[in-house]
C-alpha cells in the first residue's frame, strides 16, 4: 500500500504546498489511511514534506469533515478509497439524472462533472 501511496503522491503533487479543498481533503483522506496501516506522524509527515502537527491537524479535520458526513470530502476521496481499496462496501450508484435534477448551483454541477470524470456514472 504505502508503494502506491507514494505514486499517488509524486503523481498528484501531494508533497508541495497547496491551500486547494480539493488538493486538502485527497492528502488529510491519506494521512488518515497511513495513521490507520500504523503509521508514526513523524513518518506520515516525511512523505509529504510536512511538519508532525500539520499531520495531527489533518487527522483531525478529516475526522471532523467524516463526522458530519461532508459530500464534498467525500466526492474528493472516493476515486482514492477506490484506488487503495479501503472502501470495501459495495459501490454506491449513482444516477446521473437525479443527481442532475438535484443539482442547486453551480457548486453542485461541478461535483456531478468530477464524478463523470471519474467514471462514477
Amino acid at each position: 500500500m504505502i508503494e502506491i501511496i507514494k505514486q499517488i503522491i509524486e503523481q498528484d503533487g501531494l508533497a508541495q504546498k497547496n491551500r486547494k479543498r480539493e488538493i486538502i481533503h485527497k492528502k488529510i483522506y491519506l494521512f488518515t489511511a497511513l495513521r490507520k496501516e500504523g503509521f508514526t506522524l513523524k513518518r506520515i509527515g516525511a512523505l509529504f514534506n510536512m511538519d508532525h502537527t500539520s499531520i495531527l491537524h489533518g487527522l483531525k479535520t478529516y475526522q471532523n469533515l467524516s463526522d458530519v458526513n461532508d459530500k464534498q470530502l467525500r466526492i474528493d476521496t472516493e476515486y482514492y478509497k477506490l484506488l487503495l481499496n479501503l472502501h470495501l462496501p459495495e459501490r454506491v450508484e449513482f444516477n446521473l439524472k437525479k443527481e442532475i435534477s438535484k443539482a442547486k448551483n453551480l457548486t453542485d454541477l461541478r461535483n456531478i462533472q468530477k464524478q463523470l470524470k471519474n467514471n462514477f456514472y
